[in-house]
């Protein structure tokens, strides 16, 4: 009788590793679904964050188009940073020179408005668009050919 019960343990020892076995490969397959799902989803929001990009650039590149469309543009704490710096080009030089945008602990988001940035920083806002409607302020062309106001950053070599 012991011969009969060790070949009924064997077989059930048998049968609950081939289980074993059929759950492993189920984990396994179950695992790489898992992984090009994730993959899917990581995809997806990379895509969604590009289309956000994309969309918040073409909306400042419009209303900066409305902005000049309506005659003398100028720059108002209201503005987006991203539309201060479609509205003239050397924008960027004047934020830095107040230390907006430039370097790790003074930068800013493309989409806070100057009034925001300022205030973040502890800078006037009104001194910042003043300085930034120089910008447009300067006769022949963008600033007559010479720089409104560099950074205060020194390069040593």
């Amino acid at each position: 009788m012991t011969s009969w019960a060790a070949w009924v343990a064997l077989a059930l020892a048998l049968g609950a590793l081939a289980y074993s076995w059929k759950l492993g490969q189920e984990l396994a397959t179950a695992r790489r679904r898992l992984d090009r799902y994730n993959r899917a989803l990581f995809q997806a929001n990379d895509e969604i964050a590009n289309l956000r990009e994309n969309m918040a650039q073409e909306m400042a590149e419009l209303r900066v188009a409305a902005i000049k469309a309506q005659g003398a543009p100028a720059f108002s704490a209201q503005m987006t940073v991203r539309e201060a710096s479609l509205l003239h080009a050397q924008t960027e030089e004047v934020l830095a020179a107040f230390h907006l945008g430039g370097c790790s602990h003074c930068a800013v988001e493309p989409d806070e408005t100057l009034v925001q940035a300022c205030a973040r920083n502890g800078i006037a806002a009104d001194a910042l668009v003043g300085a930034l409607n120089q910008l447009l302020a300067e006769p022949s062309g963008p600033n007559g050919g010479r720089p409104v106001k560099l950074p205060n950053v020194q390069l040593e070599l």
